[in-house]
């Protein structure tokens, strides 16, 4: 991914600018635990919060990042948004959790598995080997889910259902850092594709 990411410096820098908006957006609503009267979904800003920081790392230090500490940490997120899941899961049986909740931390869950693919074949010697068509699913359906999230942004409080309601302030809402979070994921698939 590092040579992916430094020889496409005009993708690269917007992408930081659009992690760093993100990580900001994220870190304020996290900093407050309420957005427009709404309680803030925790467990869902601090995955943003972590996968901001994950994918700033990787894009600011391409070179010293080190895909086996990368691949570590995208295994420890996606097996901790996985455990938060399935106590969301249990708490909607139970009925103290929403169904939102759950379909938050799903996508969270998925975006991580979907990045830890992303980063499985680095340093193996098998990456020529792997199919490339995996990860272009998964890159189209995660810019899908960003165009699909923007454009029903004025649906009011249930724009997607995969992330947090959009309140009167976009730009304080968690609409940015999802649809942030779709386009770095669909970037390290397709620097994925590339390598």
């Amino acid at each position: 991914m590092a040579e992916f990411v430094q020889q496409y410096a005009l993708v690269r820098w917007p992408v930081v600018a659009a992690f760093l908006l993100a990580l900001g957006i994220v870190a304020v609503r996290l900093a407050r635990g309420h957005t427009d009267d709404r309680r803030a979904d925790a467990a869902a800003d601090s995955a943003h919060l972590l996968m901001c920081l994950v994918m700033l790392a990787m894009l600011l230090f391409p070179a010293a990042t080190h895909p086996h500490a990368v691949r570590g940490l995208l295994t420890a997120l996606t097996v901790a948004f996985a455990v938060l899941l399935a106590e969301r899961v249990l708490g909607l049986r139970a009925g103290s959790a929403t169904g939102d909740g759950v379909a938050a931390l799903g996508y969270h869950t998925l975006a991580a598995a979907a990045m830890l693919y992303a980063m499985a074949g680095h340093d193996s010697g098998h990456a020529a080997d792997t199919p490339s068509w995996p990860a272009a699913t998964l890159a189209v359906l995660f810019t899908l889910d960003a165009v699909l999230a923007v454009g029903t942004a004025r649906h009011g409080g249930r724009w997607h259902r995969f992330a947090h309601p959009v309140g009167a302030h976009p730009l304080t809402s968690a609409l940015v850092p999802h649809v942030v979070m779709d386009i770095g994921t669909a970037f390290m698939l397709i620097a994925a594709i590339g390598r």
